[in-house]
């Protein structure tokens, strides 16, 4: 007899009744019940745990790859040429053969035409669109699927599917921006199905949006045989357009302060932005910004120079930029992102803040774009603020990104922790 057996055969003793047998089989078994919920706790707490781990591996290499993107950035503003080299040189002169490349809009006018890209910088006005379609497997002929809209840089974006003969199509909608019928957006374009058994398939191309062709794309992007082979998952399809703003015509409203050579007499420098000059105050801009500080009085070539090439902007969001740093209320729902990415990349502090005060106070942008402003810039206001408004699954959900690992890892931890105290 084992010594745990001996126990309760001595306690059955010393009670001496099948009542109290029974009394103790009955308080055994809620004990085992009581330890198997446990158990189950236990098992969630680990699971939660092992997530928490994951995603705090996630940010600490995330850290280090900003902490990595920091000291270069610092090492090009230490190190300042003489002669700034023009992004296109820079750029690989690999082109591609875009013949399939069209307006989803017909017209007999062939003024616009789709330019052969080179590779595409990741820099100023640039932004991805992530979707995956659903049930493409089930698409019939001219059957179209849209994604959801996003807004980046004050105007709507998404893209299409369209199931024509033989083939899929894929076109990206760029939306009215303003009330001016008169308005341009020239972008470069790199457009991708994914798969996880075959290369992606990736093509390129410079595209101008306009009133009258909002919509650009390929017509015979991928054969329908290639694509339910090699490219669908459960009928679903995930595709992407990473896509760069070269320029915009129309899109903004007058200026309301000149930077032109009127100012010339009260300016020491004049700076060139896609062959626009402004003409600026060397010491105001440095007082404001740690860059231009370097630029201007620090010990390098371009220092000494009376005219000074920016590259990597739009002149637009430029003007708009000196407006505001000179006082002028230049911010609005379509201007603000542009601002924005000028004086982050200036590092502008008194410019950043009245953007992140116009967003927090006036703007009607979606949470989801909030969010991902906040992130981006690194505007902890407005990312607080957004954090307080996520309080359902529901809300958690609106704002997720297209894919879920461009989601900054200490939100994600957040939501994990809103979604465990609803359930």
């Amino acid at each position: 007899m084992t010594d745990r057996n001996y126990k309760i055969s001595s306690d059955n003793n010393e009670e001496g009744g099948s009542a109290s047998k029974r009394q103790r089989i009955e308080a055994e078994n809620n004990q085992n019940a009581e330890n198997s919920a446990n158990n189950s706790s236990d098992s969630t707490i680990r699971c939660v745990y092992n997530m928490c781990q994951e995603v705090l591996e996630n940010q600490k290499n995330m850290v280090e790859k900003l902490r990595l993107t920091d000291e270069k950035l610092e090492s090009i503003q230490l190190q300042l040429k003489s002669d700034t080299v023009d992004e296109t040189t820079a750029i690989s002169s690999k082109t591609l053969d875009n013949k399939d490349s069209v307006k989803a809009t017909t017209s007999s006018d062939s003024s616009q035409k789709t330019i052969p890209s080179e590779i595409m910088p990741m820099t100023g006005k640039y932004f991805v669109l992530k979707h995956v379609f659903k049930h493409v497997s089930e698409m019939k002929e001219n059957e179209k699927h849209w994604s959801e809209v996003e807004e980046h840089f004050g105007v709507g974006w998404r893209m299409l599917v369209h199931r024509k003969k033989e083939h899929l199509q894929f076109y990206l909608n760029c939306s009215k921006p303003t009330g001016t019928d008169n308005w341009t957006i020239k972008t470069r374009q790199k457009d991708v199905f994914i798969s996880n058994r075959v290369d992606n398939i990736v093509e390129k191309g410079k595209r101008i949006f306009d009133n009258k062709f909002p919509t650009w794309g390929f017509r015979e992007f991928i054969e329908w045989d290639v694509l339910e082979k090699d490219f669908l998952v459960d009928g679903q399809l995930t595709a992407e357009i990473h896509v760069k703003i070269e320029e915009t015509t129309g899109n903004y409203r007058d200026n309301l302060r000149s930077f032109d050579e009127t100012m010339e007499e009260f300016s020491d420098v004049v700076l060139v932005v896609n062959e626009e000059k402004f003409y600026i105050s060397k010491l105001y801009l440095a007082a404001h910004s740690p860059y231009f500080k370097a630029l201007f009085l620090g010990n390098f070539n371009d220092s000494k120079k009376s005219e000074i090439k920016l590259t990597g902007i739009d002149d637009d969001d430029f003007q708009k930029y000196l407006e505001v740093l000179y006082g002028e209320s230049a911010i609005d729902e379509f201007t603000v992102e542009g601002i924005l990415m000028v004086a982050d990349m200036y590092d502008t502090p008194l410019v950043i803040r009245k953007c992140e005060q116009f967003i927090l106070k006036e703007s009607k942008k979606s949470l989801k774009k909030k969010l991902q402003m906040a992130m981006k810039y690194h505007l902890d206001a407005l990312n607080k603020q957004c954090r307080k408004e996520i309080k359902s699954i529901d809300d958690i959900k609106s704002v997720l990104p297209g894919d879920i690992r461009d989601l900054d890892p200490s939100i994600m931890a957040e939501f994990l922790e809103i979604a465990l105290s609803i359930q």
